[in-house]
């Protein structure tokens, strides 16, 4: 497993060293978050870019489950054993690296200010090479993962047309801004059915933000509603590889471009990051 590991960096080795951390977020679940977390990383891998889903979502990831995955070692792995995060790092055909969170993942509190500082310190050993780190939260906000969310360079809102999942993606952000006024929204609309609902639940959410917080909210992108989707969770294996010329993969397809072009105009700082989870997580 170690000569793996060593494997693994050497092949990033190129990497940018300004590597991206994004926090994809829901007000509630079943709203499609980490479907998009991962067909947008997969786009992105395509896209020639070097990406990291971690699976931080409580009790519940599932992000190797919709990969078709079975992951070896997970976080609590990582912490429990003294690991290195090389060894927990899963590499799959598609380019894709992904960490598990594992079924026991369990809140922060309950884990030793020695595993934290083995975590952070394994966190640190990722600058150099990923351009996009994305970490998959659970739904709703706990205190464990608001120190994730708040550290990370921007936060990618996921939510649908539904009324209740837009009430709750505006109090998500909400109770975000109200702890860092700013971090950047981006957000994304899911399963649409039509172009004119799709137009309306951003305008409903864009409105909202700026009456209320006086916060820019910006449409990263729209997914329809797509049959291909439901197909591709039974089958476990991502819709934008199960069915690249479907209208999901490519609005997924859009989505990844127009934040590559979004994110070259943000300067990055993974030190940033790690500096500031240090200081929310030591600070509980």
């Amino acid at each position: 497993m170690i000569d793996q590991a060593a494997s693994l960096r050497k092949q990033l080795m190129n990497s940018t060293e300004r590597a991206r951390v994004i926090s994809v977020v829901s007000g509630k679940g079943g709203v499609g978050k980490t479907n998009v977390t991962v067909n947008l990383a997969l786009s992105l891998a395509q896209m020639k870019k070097r990406v990291l889903v971690m699976d931080l979502d409580v009790g519940m990831g599932n992000v190797d489950l919709i990969l078709g995955r079975r992951s070896n070692k997970h976080i609590m792995d990582m912490l429990n054993n003294q690991l290195s995060v090389w060894e927990i790092i899963e590499e799959g055909k598609d380019g894709l690296h992904t960490i598990a969170g594992g079924r026991n993942f369990g809140l922060l509190t309950e884990i030793t200010e020695e595993m934290l500082n083995h975590f952070v310190r394994q966190l640190e050993e990722l600058e150099k090479f990923y351009d996009f780190i994305f970490l998959d939260m659970g739904a709703g906000a706990t205190e464990a993962a608001l120190n994730f969310v708040l550290s990370s360079h921007e936060i990618l809102v996921v939510a649908t047309p539904e009324i209740t999942s837009i009430t709750d993606a505006y109090s998500m952000m909400k109770f975000i801004y109200i702890k860092d006024k700013n971090l950047p929204f981006y957000l994304v609309i899911n399963r649409y059915e039509n172009e004119k609902e799709g137009r309306e639940t951003y305008n409903k959410l864009k409105h909202v933000c700026m009456q209320f917080l006086d916060k820019e909210l910006i449409c990263l992108g729209k997914i329809p509603l797509d049959q291909s989707v439901l197909e591709s969770v039974k089958k476990q294996v991502p819709f934008t590889i199960l069915k690249p010329a479907s209208l999901a993969s490519k609005a997924i397809s859009g989505l990844a471009q127009a934040y590559v072009g979004a994110a070259a105009d943000q300067k990055a700082s993974y030190t940033s990051f790690i500096s500031r989870l240090k200081s929310l997580i030591f600070e509980r």
